[in-house]
């Protein structure tokens, strides 16, 4: 299958990747920035992940960056170390899976902030606050 090819994805198979680790970690780390596979490598991302996350959708090749005639199609480590490192020099980026999973994070990050702020402010005691007006 082709990386610019759109993967059908069910709500069974995006809860699935919503619940994986791994591709909250990738989406966490691109967010919407293109990074290099040898890049992504160092954010102890590894190979099978990220080739995974290609096959799923959630990241593609980044069609801005130029490539050469040998990489058309690298979903697999190539035998040959030229090869090699051509593919972990192609930048990546988000797909709209991706990005959607990356909305989804920061929305319950957000919430999450939101109601541990109103619990503090909840439970200060301010002299203002009905609770602490004496007759």
């Amino acid at each position: 299958m082709l990386m610019d090819q759109r993967v059908p994805i069910d709500s069974v198979s995006l809860t699935k990747l919503l619940n994986n680790a791994t591709i909250i970690r990738i989406v966490t780390i691109l967010d919407i920035t293109s990074l290099s596979i040898l890049e992504l490598f160092e954010y102890e991302i590894g190979m099978r992940d990220i080739i995974y996350s290609l096959v799923n959708g959630v990241i593609t090749y980044d069609n801005s960056t130029p490539m050469s005639a040998t990489e058309d199609n690298l979903l697999s480590i190539p035998a040959n170390p030229h090869h090699y490192y051509a593919f972990v020099r192609r930048k990546v980026k988000l797909t709209a899976i991706g990005l959607y999973i990356l909305d989804c994070i920061k929305k319950e990050r957000y919430e999450r902030r939101m109601s541990q702020e109103f619990r503090q402010e909840s439970s200060n005691t301010n002299p203002r606050h009905p609770g602490t007006i004496t007759s």
